[in-house]
């Protein structure tokens, strides 16, 4: 018996080992990866576009009274009747 408690331990330490190694080589093939993802993102940077929020003038939606400012009720309006007609 106390044979088979050995070798149980031993082929414990043995998965132990191969589980801890198969981690650490898929986590630093993972870390290498992002980094080499990281430089490539630097090398060829996306081209730089505006943003089309940035051309639009920036409205209060709400006047003094807490009212809806008269763009937004024309525009909330104009969707519905868009909506309407399409339906």
């Amino acid at each position: 018996m106390d044979s088979s408690v050995h070798q149980l331990l031993v082929e414990a330490g043995t998965l132990l080992l191969v589980g801890m190694s198969f981690v650490f080589v898929f986590l630093t093939i993972l870390i290498a990866a992002v980094h080499g993802i990281t430089l490539f993102c630097k090398r060829f940077p996306e081209p730089a576009t505006p943003h089309p929020s940035s051309a639009v003038p920036v409205v209060s939606q709400q006047n003094d009274a807490g009212q809806p400012s008269p763009q937004v009720v024309a525009a909330i309006t104009a969707a519905i009747h868009q909506y309407r007609q399409t339906k």
